[in-house]
């Protein structure tokens, strides 16, 4: 029997995988309590503030993203105070629900379900363990902030936030085989020696992404049949986003989506240091209020310098 030849199929070769499309579920409030494993998160669902859940349109998988490795960037700072609890908490009352997303939105769109009664269920289900979120948090965190300043190094020259990649955080400490590359005092031969290796780390990301499981899903607001990611938490919306930024063959933003105009490059602001996704091909500073005033402050101060720079040369 003539054996058949082993075909590999890319995203781009089997199309219609886009931007990722995904349900939510979003719950009124959370308390922060205890069980036999520690700290654990419960969602509260009250006749009167049931959860809302569905497909987002609003909040993209890069906004997530973002808010996620910000969040961990915080949090694992060594100097930081900051409850992790509350901070898992806040973000959750501030974001949506972060885990068993499908399983929500089933039991919360049955009827059966969907009634008040059945709120000792839900709330069960939906509860989460701190340690788990953490975990998944830092797994994520870890990959993303690797490959941005590998990327960040590689093509805008940027040996400052390089020098950042081996560091003991609070949380979790930064990938041990990046220890070796703090010898180099250097700016230039620092940036020579990870270069050098910037295959051998890529490939170091690439290994530490988890598997996707693919399936079809059919989005009801557009009637389409979409094939995408079996998404079951954030974290997986947040590595399937990521996945995306790292490909160099993944398709492009698909242009019938509500939020289209929304997606962009996930840059690190010039004046406080967080992620954000960028809306123009200009911007360089996230959208907090004081991020633009130092964006203004800043542009004063160079339109100025311009200027007198301008003044010397003309009496010379």
């Amino acid at each position: 029997m003539k054996q058949l030849p082993v075909i590999n199929l890319s995203f781009v070769e089997i199309g219609g995988v886009g931007e990722m499309v995904y349900r939510a579920v979003r719950f009124p409030e959370y308390v922060p309590d205890y069980d036999d494993e520690g700290e654990i998160i419960k969602p509260l669902f009250t006749g009167g503030h049931a959860p809302l859940s569905g497909t987002d349109y609003s909040l993209t998988g890069q906004d997530l993203l973002v808010s996620l490795c910000n969040l961990y960037v915080k949090l694992n700072n060594p100097d930081s105070t900051e409850s992790i609890s509350d901070a898992v908490w806040d973000w959750c009352r501030n974001n949506i629900h972060p885990y068993d997303i499908d399983l929500l939105c089933e039991m919360l769109e049955s009827e059966k379900f969907a009634h008040v009664t059945f709120r000792d269920i839900i709330e069960r289900d939906a509860t989460f363990s701190i340690k788990r979120f953490i975990k998944d948090l830092c797994d994520l965190g870890t990959v993303f902030e690797l490959y941005y300043i590998l990327d960040n190094l590689k093509y805008e020259g940027n040996v400052n936030n390089a020098r950042n990649l081996y560091y003991e955080g609070r949380l979790r400490d930064s990938l041990a085989f990046l220890e070796r590359y703090s010898k180099y005092k250097d700016d230039k031969e620092y940036r020579a020696c990870v270069l050098e290796d910037y295959n051998d780390l890529i490939f170091k990301v690439i290994d530490m992404f988890p598997d996707f499981r693919m399936r079809l899903k059919l989005d009801k607001k557009t009637e389409k049949v979409m094939f995408g990611a079996d998404v079951q938490s954030v974290f997986d919306i947040c590595w399937y986003t990521f996945s995306r930024i790292v490909a160099d063959v993944a398709p492009p933003v698909d242009e019938d989506l509500d939020y289209f105009e929304s997606q962009g490059s996930i840059l690190s602001c010039l004046a406080c240091g967080k992620y954000f996704v960028r809306r123009s091909s200009r911007q360089l500073y996230c959208d907090s209020w004081d991020c633009q005033a130092e964006r203004n402050r800043r542009n004063r101060r160079a339109s100025y310098a311009r200027k007198k720079a301008a003044e010397v040369e003309n009496k010379e």
